[in-house]
């Protein structure tokens, strides 16, 4: 059986059909938040244009010696099969069977990540919207979500994320993402559209901090092809961060010496 760090390097390998179909986002809650002007780009083209670096270590805390117990931990890959993106479903079902799943095997207990789809953020204020996927861990008994993911249809415009001019119709996405990280107070976060994985950390010191419009964001923006990374690397890196800031929370308070 193979480890879950062998799996997570690889991409999926099995045969999509995507229609092209593009889901618009405009919701109507999202109208109060910022867009996202302040894009710290850490994904470059490689030579040619025909491949896509990403880079982590400059806005990610460095992985640290925990990671081997993770990586050795045994998964499996996704079954063979074709795929049709017809619908979000569908776009949202590849995710997490052809990437968050085989992840998830190296978050089996060190600690345990919970997955979960469309459900609310914790909070004492009665929140309608939810966002699609939340990855959590359990402090005590209470839930901290680590990392949030949205799902769309084809909307992503890699070249507005990579150019760092984020333009009307992709403001509207900006503003959904920013309030999502708000009101879930998560600034890990992502985005996937069946094309291309749209990464966001916001450089947030408190959780309203995230709905400051000069809030600095660190931005991936990943294709499902071309990419030397993969997007379950992608993926496992954002959830260690969302890890790291976790346990930074629940740490003991400081301990004072001479003063």
């Amino acid at each position: 059986m193979p480890s879950a760090g062998e799996l997570i390097l690889q991409n999926s390998t099995n045969e999509i059909d995507n229609p092209k179909y593009i889901t618009r986002s405009d919701k109507e809650w999202a109208h109060e938040y910022a867009g996202i002007e302040n894009i710290l780009l850490h994904t470059t083209p490689g030579y040619g244009g025909n491949t896509v670096h990403a880079t982590f270590d400059s806005a990610f805390l460095p992985l640290d010696d925990d990671e081997e117990r993770r990586m050795t931990e045994p998964a499996n890959p996704p079954n063979e099969r074709s795929w049709r993106l017809e619908t979000e479903a569908d776009v949202e079902h590849w995710w997490h069977t052809e990437v968050s799943d085989v992840v998830l095997a190296a978050w089996a207990r060190y600690p345990g990540i919970v997955q979960t789809c469309h459900t609310k953020p914790l909070s004492d204020v009665n929140i309608p919207e939810n966002v699609d996927a939340t990855y959590a861990i359990y402090i005590g008994n209470q839930r901290k979500p680590v990392v949030i993911g949205e799902m769309k249809r084809n909307l992503i415009n890699r070249r507005e994320w990579e150019a760092g001019n984020v333009t009307s119709s992709q403001q509207k996405l900006a503003r959904e993402l920013r309030g999502y990280a708000d009101r879930y107070e998560c600034p890990q976060m992502f985005c996937w559209d069946g094309e291309t994985l749209l990464m966001l950390q916001f450089r947030a010191t408190s959780p309203w901090d995230i709905r400051r419009a000069d809030c600095a964001v660190d931005c991936w923006v990943i294709p499902i092809t071309k990419s030397t990374c993969s997007l379950r690397y992608a993926l496992y890196r954002l959830l260690v961060q969302g890890f790291r800031r976790c346990q930074a929370a629940a740490a003991a308070r400081p301990i004072q010496a001479d003063g």
